[in-house]
């Protein structure tokens, strides 16, 4: 049976801020993962941006996964993310990477209140913009990334294939095996399901002297369908929209949505 979640109860803040110590260790390789997400995303905007791509914003850094791996390689980097306890954790893997990023707090659906440059790109990834519940606030969202943009920019945003998730309907979900100081840590989900959102109740459990020890980490999201999004994306101002679901003969793990922000040649 499912567990029943009240949508208004929800405080994504709050969420974030008790999975930041964790994160982590969602992933096997921390370091591995974050120089993938940087070459990854190097290839998606050599390939598709109109020019070179200098400054990016990460509209939802989190700790900062894909801002490290595109600092490495001399991109300039803004990060912003709601969580603050995320925000303090990208910024001590910043340092300890030796890597200068400026982080920030911001809500995405609200970035203007905090951030009035414009960037080259903005990405928000590892899907970060289901965690908005509602289409209203996407709506916002989506409409804030491509104000920062400038002319011409690039948007890529990366979701998970919620058609696929809700015809599967899958309840568990291995995640990671971990040895830590010699004792098994297991992460694994358990997914429920409630109309239009999906609740992935992230468990750490963890060998101990006397048996295991059990955290739990709730994740709500609300289903987003890819040509609801592009809908959006169009309605926000996007001249096209072009989505990577594959990439050097590799799928992806999230479907990438890479977005052109260019003035018409029409006219």
């Amino acid at each position: 049976m499912s567990r029943l979640i009240d949508i208004s109860s929800v405080r994504q803040e709050e969420l974030f801020d008790q999975l930041a110590p964790d994160y982590a260790l969602l992933l096997d390789d921390w370091d591995g993962y974050l120089a993938a997400q940087g070459k990854l995303l190097d290839d998606l905007l050599r390939e598709h941006a109109a020019r070179e791509v200098g400054s990016i914003l990460d509209c939802t850094c989190g700790i900062g996964t894909q801002c490290l791996g595109l600092a490495r390689l001399g991109y300039r980097l803004t990060g912003t993310d709601i969580s603050r306890k995320s925000l303090a954790r990208a910024e001590r893997e910043a340092a300890r990477l030796a890597m200068q990023i400026n982080f920030l707090a911001a809500d995405v659906r609200k970035l203007d209140e905090v951030v009035s440059e414009t960037f080259d790109a903005v990405i928000s990834c590892d899907n970060s913009l289901p965690a908005l519940l509602s289409e209203v606030e996407l709506g916002a969202a989506v409409r804030q990334i491509f104000a920062r943009l400038a002319w011409p920019g690039i948007a890529i945003l990366s979701i998970r294939d919620y058609r696929q998730i809700f015809a599967e309907r899958k309840r568990f979900n291995l995640r990671q095996i971990h040895e830590v100081d010699g004792r098994r840590l297991l992460v694994f989900d358990l997914w429920d399901y409630h109309g239009e959102f999906v609740t992935f109740e992230v468990l750490f459990v963890q060998e101990d002297d006397v048996g295991w020890s059990v955290r739990s980490r709730p994740m709500v999201y609300r289903a987003v369908y890819s040509e609801d999004f592009i809908r959006l994306l169009r309605a926000a101002g996007f001249a096209e929209v072009r989505l990577i679901r594959e990439l050097a003969g590799q799928v992806l793990p999230f479907d990438h949505y890479v977005c052109l922000k260019q003035r018409s040649t029409s006219g």
